[in-house]
């Protein structure tokens, strides 16, 4: 019922006697809007280039860093000698033993030299530099990131740290 009487309230109101919005002021507070969400915007840029900028110049650091200790590491023979023993360890100590020792020595090293579900997993020579790196200490999340920037897998080496 309340909505009839206003709905006849609405109907009988003459719109020639509502005052006019006032463009000019209306006009003023969108322009108003515009400019200080652009000027925002606008420095929210700025400051997101200039922190993108500065991140980029201490990659380029880091990268110059990691090229030039891969070189020294290239030319000290003794990181190139861990490597190897690393792989290949030194053959023990001859003891005197009794033959039942030998024959569970031998039995336990037969069952050591088989591959876990046939295969047999080797490092892989791109990644060789990289161990090095992390035998030497260098830490693993700039190794990683050395890694990653030259395209190869960074949880390769997890991998092959674990072993």
């Amino acid at each position: 019922m309340q909505d009839t009487i206003v709905n006849q309230e609405i109907a009988n109101l003459d719109l020639s006697k509502i005052a006019a919005l006032q463009q000019k002021r209306t006009l003023a507070f969108v322009n108003h809007f515009v400019i200080t969400t652009v000027q925002f915007l606008n420095n929210f840029a700025k400051r997101c280039e200039q922190k993108m900028m500065l991140f980029e110049r201490k990659l380029e650091k880091i990268n110059a860093t990691m090229v030039l200790l891969e070189a020294r590491l290239s030319s000290i023979p003794e990181v190139a000698q861990t490597a190897t023993e690393t792989d290949n360890p030194k053959p023990k100590e001859s003891t005197t033993e009794t033959p039942e020792e030998i024959n569970e020595t031998v039995t336990n090293n037969d069952n050591d030299n088989k591959p876990e579900n046939n295969t047999i997993e080797t490092i892989k020579p791109e990644y060789e530099r990289f161990i090095k790196m992390v035998q030497v200490g260098v830490p693993i999340d700039a190794v990683k990131l050395k890694i990653s920037l030259e395209g190869l897998d960074p949880n390769e080496l997890d991998k092959i740290m674990k072993k």
